[in-house]
């Protein structure tokens, strides 16, 4: 196999969010990928502020701001002053936050489950376990 890594790797991300976009606007719900990412991280994190977020996602906090905005203007999140600093303000899904959140989540299912075919489940453990390193390797990385 010739392709390089980039590329192929490339190809994988483009063509994996372009399917889920594709498949949720389908179904009638205008998101754009920094907000299903948002969705992703908000319902997994305990106590999500906008700091959070903007670290964890490599964000400047101008952009992020805007994010949050138009999502709580899109019913999607919602924020509540946080008891422990009231500095800031704690993230979390609204009802149809988390209705698109689900249409999202069964979507990636069923995109994940093609991707799947022809392999053992040692390959994509593998796979896993070289997207982490590699992950982890960038993380810290200026390049």
């Amino acid at each position: 196999m010739n392709t390089e890594l980039p590329d192929s790797f490339l190809a994988l991300t483009f063509r994996f969010k372009s399917l889920v976009l594709k498949a949720i606007r389908a179904q009638g719900v205008e998101v754009v990928p920094m907000e299903i990412q948002s969705l992703h991280l908000i319902n997994r994190t305990e106590h999500c502020t906008a700091a959070f977020m903007s670290e964890h996602m490599d964000r400047d906090k101008g952009q992020l701001a805007r994010l949050i905005k138009d999502m709580i203007k899109k019913g999607l999140i919602e924020k509540a002053k946080n008891p422990n600093d009231t500095r800031s303000h704690l993230l979390s899904l609204t009802n149809n936050g988390k209705a698109v959140l689900e249409q999202v989540l069964s979507i990636e299912a069923k995109i994940i489950q093609n991707m799947r075919v022809g392999l053992t489940p040692e390959q994509i453990d593998v796979f896993n376990e070289v997207a982490v390193i590699m992950t982890a390797n960038l993380k810290d990385s200026d390049c």
